[in-house]
């Protein structure tokens, strides 16, 4: 699965999947009913708000608001429900508060940021008893680490121990290089280009899994110019330091990424058997780039306008909205179209003109509830929800984005295609216990129980301990503008 940066608009991206999950929850409910349960399982229930969507992608790739997703999903195996709560006080954090008004001045203090994805690995890290508060925040991004080595992850392959079949989070950043910024990805697995393996048009990005903990890579996605001040990791020697930025100064949709990632470790031969590609809304193209980087009337000035995105594209600093509409092109060709392996879901009208930090006050219905009033953000999240649930419930193909389906079926034949998937992947359980206990998470919890099929309930932590030094195992982590 690949999701689109976008800062609050990811809140649209996880409306998609949480409908997406309603259909998986139909479609594996029909399946049961017409072929009955698989094998010996147990489970007679399927519960849209308990189902993971770690149980049905193997590969999670996200770029700044959807590198942060991606690692809440795929990384922390959480709910769609549980994100969209962690969105919704998340917005509050980080938009809630203005730093700086100034032209061109960092918006928005980084440590709020920081704090709240520490405190979201407290309470769904799968390695520590949470109801004794044991769980830090401090937490390692790769899913195997060497606390010893200077490098920190362990050398074996991504297909070895308990990395093995386990949902794969890979975040998309950026980092500095001579004049000019280069993609780089953050992955949860320890990859090397093999060439009798990687196809010769494979982009060579980045190899290995490098030694972050999950704090400071979704810091290290999210830092957008403008927004929040880049996150700088020393390494130590030979590599020193490493700056990283925004990942949508490269790749705001990282669909070819993965892509590229898919061919590198299985070959061009290959077809991956699902790219599901979700966007944050499609631009107004109209305005292409970052929300005004000179704030107020004055930025609305044509002449200023024109200096200031000029500026920005010469110091490689503004992110291409339409970009994620481009690579979703490129994909539709090499995928030639989308009926087969390629599926692409992105909101295409009511979201043109929201920005990446839009957090207004207003009206808002809580779902778990029902009653509507007033709140931080409210306003926000409902332009949000009901656009998403006007391009969901459309059932008529939209000709000016050349859709070839309107969205509730391709809702319906991404469903179809991930519940058959998971159902023969649990069909052949007994060929290979290990793998499928891996999949299942079985081994973070300790539990090794076969018809474990239910996601691990994490309960909140009784209390919560303040998070310990980023300066930990000989590497410190420092923030530059």
């Amino acid at each position: 699965m690949i999701l689109d940066g976008g800062g609050i608009r990811g809140y649209a991206s996880l409306l998609i999947l949480q409908r997406l999950m309603h259909e998986i929850a139909l479609c594996e409910r029909r399946l049961q009913d017409d072929e009955g349960p698989v094998l010996d399982s147990k489970r007679t229930t399927f519960d849209e708000n308990d189902l993971l969507p770690c149980h049905y992608f193997d590969y999670m790739y996200g770029t700044s608001t959807g590198g942060l997703i991606s690692v809440m999903l795929a990384r922390l195996r959480m709910t769609v429900p549980q994100c969209l709560e962690i969105y919704r006080e998340v917005g509050e954090d980080l938009f809630g508060h203005r730093r700086n008004t100034l032209p061109l001045a960092t918006k928005y203090h980084h440590k709020p940021l920081e704090r709240a994805v520490q405190r979201i690995v407290k309470l769904y890290c799968k390695h520590h008893n949470h109801s004794e508060g044991d769980c830090t925040g401090q937490d390692w991004h790769p899913w195997s680490v060497d606390e010893g080595g200077k490098q920190g992850v362990s050398s074996s392959s991504s297909t070895d121990g308990q990395t093995e079949r386990i949902c794969q989070s890979i975040c998309l950043t950026a980092t500095h290089s001579g004049q000019i910024d280069e993609a780089y990805l953050l992955r949860t697995y320890d990859h090397r280009y093999d060439p009798d393996i990687a196809p010769v048009w494979v982009t060579p990005y980045n190899e290995g899994a490098d030694k972050l903990r999950i704090w400071e890579v979704t810091r290290a996605t999210s830092a957008a110019p403008f927004f929040f001040k880049m996150l700088e990791a020393d390494f130590g020697p030979p590599r020193g330091k490493i700056g990283f930025k925004d990942g949508g100064i490269r790749e705001n949709n990282p669909s070819y990424a993965a892509y590229s990632e898919h061919a590198s470790l299985k070959g061009d031969e290959h077809e991956p058997a699902l790219l599901l590609s979700v966007g944050t809304g499609r631009p107004d193209t109209n305005n292409d780039g970052f929300a005004a980087v000179w704030p107020g009337p004055i930025g609305e000035n044509k002449m200023v306008k024109k200096w200031t995105e000029k500026m920005a594209v010469f110091k490689n600093l503004l992110i291409k909205y339409t970009e994620g509409e481009d690579r979703h092109k490129m994909m539709r060709t090499i995928a030639k179209g989308e009926h087969r392996w390629y599926k692409r879901l992105n909101v295409n009208n009511g979201l043109e003109d929201m920005k990446l930090d839009n957090w207004e006050t207003g009206p808002w219905k809580n779902p778990k509830t029902g009653a509507t009033k007033s709140v931080s953000g409210g306003k926000t999240l409902s332009k949000m929800e009901k656009a998403t649930d006007a391009y969901l419930d459309r059932n008529e193909i939209d000709k000016v984005v050349h859709e070839y389906a309107p969205p509730k079926v391709v809702l319906q034949q991404v469903a179809e295609r991930l519940v058959r998937h998971r159902r023969l992947r649990e069909a052949t359980k007994n060929d290979d216990t290990k793998r499928w206990e891996t999949h299942m998470g079985q081994w973070l919890t300790g539990s090794r129980k076969d018809d474990e099929d239910e996601p691990v309930v994490v309960p909140e932590p009784a209390s919560r301990k303040g998070s310990k030094s980023s300066k930990t195992q000989g590497r410190q982590v420092t923030d530059e503008a």
